[in-house]
């Protein structure tokens, strides 16, 4: 298809903000929902304490957004009995009891569904009790032989124990199935089963996951959401036996393995600082004071000896909470402040963001709010967008009094909801594309937008960006997108000025240029949502040289420009994919021809 003719778009070497684009402008959320904290970790044992499972409330694709793994009899399956015991579990409200009366004879369960790697040690653990002192065993096998195992767990006695056994992978198997089983006559209680490899990142998250996480560069995680508004904090520290499983505002079944620590401890692993979202209420202000000394506090207050004899003496000195998920008015206005300062009487060091809040939110805040917090759910709407960005910033020169408040878009994204299978929009190309042009409007507010998290980070039926299973993990094309503008980070937005042929938001392609701090690399971000190529020539103005070496990174659909609404699978999971592309530019004008469908980035020496 030819190009049009083409357009003249002048970049100019003045800022056109006072401070650069912050790494932080690439942040991610995660929060508990559903299955998104359960694909992401290594832990594998699906319903792991036996209890009830509610349905989800939400859904995808409804047939296949829960992983249907279910726990079934196995061995001598017709001579025993099988029931979900409330009497005296150990975790939770149920555990399971396996009843064998007849001798020399074995029955026990069955998962299917784990992904193992050959010469990877699996450890499991468990918790037992008996009558009849039985025997207990496990192992792995699948693809009709074994492939772990199996190893003795001991004998069941009449109080619980914990079991555990090491199973190393003889090969790779994506569908293998774990078995625990006992020897009768007697009697068999199982609960909190978990079987976790030992190439685990800090001993719980799957390694792929921490790896495409750790290529995003984010700056900045967030832990909150909806499920914050009923969210205790206190059953999710301690040791993991004795966490028990819940369920939220979302449905489904949370297993408990990530609390705070785990999570602050991921965002280290990665690089990126921890936000913490607290759940609000008028009366929580101690509550909030108790999760800032948990981990912030010295080992010898009284959370942060909890927090020390839990296995964490030194404090996490965690910098960003977040008072309140989605909440506001006169209620929130009249408690905020109390809360905050509740929280910096701990740590005086912390920074504080507000929730929705209200437009008296910041004048109310007894300046203990550093930032102001929209959600931009809908971030297609530009001009919506930028109105919102223009009414914050009103807000903050009419009410900070001088001091230096700043954004934090915490949850943003083209749509929080378009439940059922329209959610699909959300792993298209046409997505990534929506959310470039969201990108490059917040460079241009980078002196107002700190930071932001596109929501969600995995799963969360569809909006994730990393997509997972057993054994296998692909990228979105909104993670490459993501990806491709952290190489804004730390560099200046720049003036632009093109025709008045079109005026923003339709203007096409959609660009933002960044300089960085010593002046020698230009970085100009292209967005063509039309299905037509686009040619541009670039003027460069105040700049003291040209263009002295050129190269880009192009993200589009290797199947062709038909349609911006392709999507990567497990069987094509780079169809749509970054890849880099020569291009002819020197001295201070050169064209470019932006392709159909295309997010590009320009990267040039000076």
């Amino acid at each position: 298809m030819p190009a049009a003719a083409a357009e003249e778009i002048v970049v100019l070497s003045e800022h056109l903000t006072r401070g650069p684009v912050d790494l932080k402008q690439g942040g991610q959320f995660i929060e508990p929902l559903c299955h998104l904290i359960p694909s992401m970790i290594a832990q594998q044992v699906a319903n792991d304490s036996f209890e009830d499972e509610p349905p989800f409330n939400f859904a995808y694709v409804a047939e296949t957004d829960k992983p249907y793994r279910p726990w079934y009899p196995s061995g001598s399956v017709h001579l025993p009995q099988y029931s979900r015991d409330t009497q005296n579990p150990f975790n939770g409200k149920k555990s399971l009891k396996i009843a064998l009366a007849e001798k020399r004879c074995r029955a026990g369960i069955s998962q299917d569904g784990f992904a193992l790697r050959q010469g990877v040690s699996y450890k499991l653990r468990l918790h037992i009790r008996g009558e009849g002192n039985v025997p207990v065993r496990a192992w792995l096998h699948g693809d009709g032989g074994t492939v772990a195992g199996p190893v003795e767990l001991g004998r069941a006695g009449a109080s619980w124990a914990p079991a555990e056994g090491r199973l190393v992978a003889t090969r790779t198997l994506d569908h293998a199935t774990l078995t625990i089983d006992f020897e009768g006559p007697g009697a068999l209680w199982l609960d909190r089963v978990y079987l976790i490899g030992d190439d685990a990142v800090l001993g719980l998250w799957r390694p792929d996951v921490v790896e495409a996480l750790e290529r995003l560069n984010p700056g900045v995680i967030r832990w909150g959401g909806s499920t914050i508004v009923a969210y205790d904090w206190l059953p999710s520290i301690g040791p993991w036996d004795r966490r028990v499983p819940f369920t939220t505002c979302w449905g489904g079944l949370e297993p408990n393995f990530v609390g705070l620590e785990e999570f602050v401890q991921l965002c280290r692993a990665v690089g990126a600082e921890p936000l913490l979202c607290i759940r609000w209420g008028a009366d929580k202000a101690e509550e909030a004071a108790a999760q800032v000394e948990y981990l912030n506090g010295a080992p010898d207050t009284k959370w942060g000896k909890l927090r020390a004899e839990n296995g964490r003496r030194e404090p996490y000195h965690v910098k960003y909470w977040q008072i309140g998920n989605e909440v506001g008015g006169k209620e929130y206005d009249d408690s905020f402040a109390a809360i905050a300062r509740a929280m910096k009487a701990v740590d005086p060091s912390i920074r504080i963001l507000a929730s929705f809040g209200t437009g008296e939110t910041l004048a109310r805040s007894e300046g203990l709010a550093d930032y102001l917090c929209p959600h931009h759910y809908g971030c297609h709407a530009l001009a919506a967008m930028a109105a919102d960005f223009a009414n914050h910033r009103a807000i903050i020169d009419r009410d900070a009094k001088g001091r230096p408040v700043r954004l934090a878009v915490t949850e943003w994204n083209t749509t929080a909801g378009d439940w059922g299978l329209k959610r699909g929009m959300l792993q298209t190309l046409s997505n990534a594309l929506a959310c470039s042009r969201y990108q490059n409007l917040m460079h241009r507010h980078a002196d107002l937008v700190e930071m932001s998290m596109r929501s969600n980070l995995v799963d969360s039926f569809g909006s994730g960006i990393i997509v997972t299973g057993a054994g296998w993990l692909y990228l979105a094309p909104t993670y490459y997108s993501q990806q491709m503008y952290q190489q804004a980070a730390g560099a200046f937005p720049l003036k632009i000025e093109r025709g008045p042929n079109q005026a923003w938001p339709e203007q096409q392609p959609d660009t933002s240029a960044v300089l960085s701090p010593d002046g020698r690399t230009l970085r100009l971000f292209a967005v063509n949502s039309t299905d037509k190529p686009l040619t541009v020539t670039f003027r460069l103005k105040g700049f003291r040289g040209g263009v002295r070496t050129a190269g880009a990174v192009v993200l589009k659909d290797r199947q062709g420009p038909l349609s911006p609404e392709g999507m990567n699978s497990r069987d094509d999971p780079v169809r749509i994919a970054p890849a880099a592309r020569s291009v002819e530019a020197a001295g201070s004008a050169f064209t470019v021809v932006f392709d159909p469908f295309s997010l590009t980035r320009l990267d040039l020496g000076l």
